[in-house]
Order: structure tokens, then sequence, then C-alpha cells
């Protein structure tokens, strides 16, 4: 079966980076991207991975896309999550520790595990070597078999 894939952000409105990193993830991965904005009820429990993706204000991802994932709601305690990984578009070089932190709330409030993350930073994310970089990361990181799920569900 294939794998179902979905990209979920939120981006800023004065730049849209992580809307336009969010969309050439989604066309690298052939997979749906949904900016939380338009308060979108997704039901994970249908898709193997997840992509997360926020700009980083003040060191932390968005607090829209915190709220929401706060609100996810599974069938059961014992419900399949999906695996998932994160990108983030910021003003400093690197993002590891928002990443940290971003990881481990995902964990605790949602009980999803993050395989990879990728960051950009925010004067660079137009740049080709972004997007070869991007594309690599993606290749690399989210199309290995030890990162892919099979699945029953349609």
């Amino acid at each position: 079966m294939l794998n179902k894939i979905i990209i979920i952000y939120q981006s800023g409105l004065k730049t849209g980076n992580t809307k336009y990193i969010a969309e050439q993830i989604a066309k690298e991965l052939n997979c749906k991207v949904v900016d939380i904005a338009t308060n979108p009820v997704i039901n994970l429990e249908e898709y193997n991975l997840i992509g997360f993706g926020s700009g980083v204000y003040f060191w932390s991802v968005g607090c829209k896309l915190k709220k929401w994932i706060k609100n996810i709601k599974w069938s059961s305690k014992e419900a399949c999550k999906p695996d998932a990984f994160i990108f983030t578009t910021q003003g400093a070089k690197k993002a590891t520790r928002v990443h940290g932190r971003f990881n481990h709330f995902l964990h605790k409030k949602a009980g999803i595990t993050t395989i990879t993350g990728w960051a950009c930073q925010t004067k660079q994310v137009h740049s080709s070597e972004a997007l070869t970089n991007l594309k690599e990361w993606v290749d690399s990181k989210i199309h290995t078999p030890s990162h892919t799920k099979t699945s029953s569900k349609n």
C-alpha cells in the first residue's frame, strides 16, 4: 500500500517562507499540504507520515501550530500514530534547540515521534542552494525505507 503523507504548517503573513517550503516538500513527496490558518479538521490516523512546519518566533514554533497540535484527537490511546518530521524557517542559521523542544512538545502533547528535521535560514529560503539541500534531505531522510510504513488504511 502506498504511503499517505500530509504536510501541516503555520506560515507568517509577512514573508510566506514556511508556506513556500511546505509547498516544495509537498511537491517532492507528491502529497497534501494544509495551512493550519484554515483551521482544518484532519484525521491524522489516515496518514503514515506527517510533516509539521513553522517559522521560528522567539526561539519557538508558532503558537497557532502548537494550539492545533494540542487539540489533536486520536480514536483511542492505542491508536497507531504516524511518524512525523519537522521543518522550520528562521533568522538564525541553526534551529537545533527549537527542533529539540518541538520534538518533545509533539511527543508530550500528541504522542507523535519525529524521525528527522530540516531548517533553513530565512534569507536563504528562495535560493537554489536551499532548494537543492531540501530535495537532498527529502530523498535521504524521508524517502528511505526505514522511515516509511505500509498501512492497511486507504
